[in-house]
């Protein structure tokens, strides 16, 4: 916002500072219960805090705050800065950074990263970059709570930013102030937003009060990125018509987070009822339909998330019931998400890791006794059990060798004495075992015969009885 802008939208107390320990306070707490949880011997020192500190006015407002609050309740502090080398003037403003860091006590620790835009846009790129840098430096020096100079300005852009995107309820919701877990942080690192309800104009005038430094980013001034647009050229002019307009917007997106909590909380009601056996990553489909769409999809969205999967698209979720719901229960659509795939298979929905392609070129082990030979190409792992009653010989096991080879077509396999041989697709078949699953099932071989297929078993024709070894496959 352009600093001649009056807020109008002053915290109650009018005090910067009161609202920042209020919530800093709030966080420190949930993160302090987080770590102690179940510890039989809790203890303060578990909670550290780092402010990602760029230079600029919003990040040196915050050090100056979190700095005070951490001497006055004796907490460890640092200041984190990322480098991104796109300003000529980056390694100035990382001098500058650990200059005012030490002048306020706190740790200084700084990153460079590479930005690669990869067809992102600078502005992303860049945000994952950083993100993935201040998650390094959160891990390297043990930070537990991780504090960004947010502003109630930048939550309004972002609710405007993912409006003209077309977003849904999650994107309007726009930044929480407090995130247990952050996507690009990961599970161990909470992410708090401390200065979130308070205007970009309380924190200039913060700033002259404190008699805070600060560097100028001149890219912020650059309106061909569209968050500088936003801010330069369209909210002055909105903000003559409607003053005070940016609370406003703020209030619509925490009405909005409102809002997605209940679907949230709607979503994990439904993943209870629908839910297969074996944990969370089937849903049975005759319950699906049992919802209406609009459930389905807020279930289906929710469940994806939680398995890694960014929320897809309206149309694509109109692809998935589609083709998923109507399918024949013999067949088996799928969908690429990338790190997993979807899977329809008999009447479940089913995520798996997306492994790639299965290997194609045979792979000899000797066997010399031991309990697993782990098969890493394969993604899992060959067991071998001592049994009295039917298995391999182990001294011609022990010789050797043992060849693990993809299926070619025509192999047949006998599985029990009363039972005629069968082809491996037949077995399969019996045992609805989806085509995509068998290039991941290694045949095992012993010297030229077929003794064992990964989770279809061994063939009765090599096996003695007494002292023997069985064999059985373990997915990784």
């Amino acid at each position: 916002m352009a600093n001649s802008r009056k807020s109008r939208n002053r915290n109650k107390d009018g005090d910067v500072q009161a609202a920042f320990e209020r919530a800093l306070g709030n966080f420190l707490a949930r993160v302090y219960v987080s770590a102690t949880a179940g510890s039989a011997e809790p203890t303060e020192n578990r909670v550290s805090i780092a402010v990602a500190y760029s230079g600029g006015l919003d990040s040196s407002v915050l050090l100056h705050l979190a700095s005070q609050y951490a001497a006055a309740h004796d907490l460890p502090i640092h200041a984190f800065h990322i480098h991104h080398g796109l300003s000529s003037n980056a390694d100035a403003w990382a001098a500058h950074c650990q200059s005012e860091s030490d002048k306020c006590g706190a740790a200084f620790a700084d990153c460079k990263v590479a930005v690669a835009a990869d067809g992102r846009g600078t502005e992303e790129a860049a945000r994952i970059a950083r993100y993935a840098g201040l998650r390094d430096l959160c891990r390297r020096h043990r930070v537990s709570l991780l504090l960004t100079a947010h502003h109630q300005d930048d939550q309004a852009e972002t609710v405007l930013l993912q409006l003209m995107r077309g977003a849904g309820l999650p994107g309007l919701s726009g930044m929480p102030a407090f995130q247990q877990h952050h996507d690009l942080l990961g599970l161990d690192i909470a992410l708090g937003r401390p200065l979130l309800g308070i205007a970009r104009a309380d924190l200039e005038q913060a700033a002259q009060r404190f008699g805070v430094k600060h560097v100028v980013d001149e890219s912020n001034a650059d309106v061909r990125y569209r968050r500088n647009a936003l801010r330069h050229t369209i909210f002055p002019v909105t903000e003559t018509y409607f003053p005070g307009f940016s609370s406003l917007v703020a209030r619509t997106a925490s009405h909005a987070q409102s809002a997605q909590l209940l679907l949230h909380e709607l979503a994990m009601m439904d993943l209870a009822v629908c839910k297969a056996s074996g944990g969370n990553a089937a849903l049975e489909i005759a319950k699906l339909k049992n919802l209406s769409t609009e459930r389905t999809d807020n279930l289906l969205r929710h469940w994806l998330h939680e398995h890694g999967v960014r929320p897809p698209s309206a149309s694509r979720l109109d692809e998935i019931r589609a083709q998923m719901f109507e399918a024949v229960s013999d067949t088996h659509p799928f969908f690429d998400f990338d790190t997993v795939k979807l899977h329809r298979i008999g009447n479940r929905l089913e995520l798996h890791p997306n492994m790639g392609t299965p290997p194609c070129d045979a792979l000899t082990l000797q066997w010399r006794d031991e309990g697993r030979i782990d098969v890493p190409q394969w993604h899992g792992r060959l067991i071998f059990e001592r049994t009295e009653g039917m298995g391999l010989d182990a001294g011609r096991l022990r010789n050797g060798p043992l060849t693990l080879r993809p299926r070619i077509g025509q192999e047949r396999l006998k599985v029990a004495a009363n039972r005629p041989s069968k082809s491996l697709k037949s077995l399969f078949q019996e045992l609805s075992i989806a085509p995509w699953r068998r290039g991941w099932l290694p045949l095992v071989y012993l010297d030229s015969d077929l003794v064992f297929a990964a989770e279809l078993g061994m063939d009765i024709r090599h096996l003695v009885q007494g002292e023997s070894v069985a064999i059985r496959w373990e997915a990784a």
